[in-house]
């Protein structure tokens, strides 16, 4: 039977397992072919496994549901196999369909989960074994994951469809990499492969120095006492030190110790301003902090882009560098159009034009009734429908 991978916070009671699943220190738990219920899909996140291999119909994308309506015993000698019909979505009335029901979102999320189990398994080696980073091999994970999306928009568009995982390191470094790179790609259209890599790099490895702080600080379900930010303050310079032992551009150590500063001097370890804070430092914090607030957290769930956006309208044009700020928040905008939004008044529509003066606040269709939220400043979107 044909199988694909899917992050853990996507599987749903009744899907089956492809193989066994293990936790980080090798041991069993889920032998292959466990039939999910809502405890083993809990254990599973108890265990931080990050992603699973479920059956899937012939097409090697839609899991197969085990319901009660389609479990056809079938007699094949003296063993016994499920006839399984898969579970197809629907098709929106509007006939839009979601990012994440395309073949192409597939793709990209089974490339994505693998160059993150890879990304850990890096991270791991460099600090607890001091061995050397694998930067070819880091480089070709992102690059094919990028190779997955037809353009930026589409990447942010995708990006934004896997928002389900709230791992602070990992995914987040993945995430940050690539927003990074499309930032770079954006503002200097002629920018050299080696310094595209040495920017993706800082990206992906700018918070590496998490893994040398407390677990218990890193995943706290709450929001951190003074105690404990400054104790997860410390991954910067964590960061740095690894990076900078290592046959690396000095850049990328530089931006693991720097991507907290802002630039009118609120941010840390340093409280730099401006041109003191390297540049792919100043690039690396947009993609950092973006990527921060649109993501869960454990102490809160993730914001809506659009919020989001609003915020750096309202605030960042001081924190951030706005040569870099202002291009890359036009690109994340405009990812969304054509896209499903809850507004704030409980109505559902879609997203279909972006007002360029206001980038939170576009132009939202509701039936044949049209939203223009830059005028009708009651309205809000409350949340993207994904």
């Amino acid at each position: 039977m044909a199988s694909k991978r899917i992050l853990t916070t996507k599987a749903v009671v009744n899907m089956v397992t492809a193989e066994d699943i293990y936790t980080a220190d090798n041991q069993l738990i889920i032998p292959k072919g466990t039939v999910l219920t809502e405890d083993i899909i809990k254990a599973l996140k108890d265990h931080s496994v990050f992603a699973i291999r479920v059956d899937t119909g012939l097409d090697g994308v839609t899991p197969v549901i085990m319901e009660d309506k389609q479990q056809a015993m079938a007699e094949d000698g003296d063993s016994k196999t499920l006839a399984i019909e898969p579970v197809i979505p629907d098709i929106p009335d509007d006939g839009i369909i979601n990012t994440s029901d395309t073949k192409e979102f597939k793709e990209f999320q089974s490339s994505f989960m693998e160059s993150v189990d890879n990304l850990k398994n890096v991270f791991n080696s460099v600090v607890m074994k001091n061995e050397e980073i694998d930067t070819s091999l880091l480089l070709s994970d992102v690059k094919e994951v990028i190779s997955k999306g037809r353009n930026s928009f589409h990447i942010l568009d995708m990006l934004q469809c896997m928002r389900g995982y709230d791992d602070v390191t990992y995914v987040h470094c993945m995430n940050v990499a690539l927003l990074s790179n499309l930032i770079g790609r954006t503002i200097y259209p002629e920018i050299s492969h080696e310094e595209l890599e040495v920017l993706t790099l800082s990206g992906l490895l700018c918070d590496i120095g998490k893994i040398l702080v407390p677990e218990e600080v890193i995943n706290k379900n709450g929001r951190l006492t003074l105690p404990e930010y400054n104790i997860a303050k410390t991954h910067v310079f964590h960061g740095n030190n690894i990076l900078k032992g290592l046959n690396l551009d000095p850049r990328i150590a530089e931006v693991a110790m720097r991507h907290h500063e802002r630039c009118d001097g609120s941010g840390y370890p340093g409280g730099l301003v401006r041109e003191q804070i390297e540049e792919f430092a100043r690039i690396v914090a947009i993609a950092d902090a973006y990527d921060a607030m649109t993501t869960d957290r454990p102490y809160r769930k993730a914001i809506c882009p659009f919020e989001v956006i609003h915020m750096f309208e309202r605030e960042g044009l001081v924190k951030y560098d706005v040569k870099f700020l202002l291009q890359f928040l036009e690109k994340a905008a405009h990812a969304y159009v054509n896209t499903r939004v809850k507004l704030s008044n409980g109505e559902t529509g879609r997203v279909i034009m972006i007002n360029r003066k206001e980038l939170s606040r576009p132009v939202v269709k509701v039936g044949d009734t049209y939203h223009d939220l830059s005028t009708e400043t009651s309205l809000h979107i409350q949340d993207i429908i994904i």
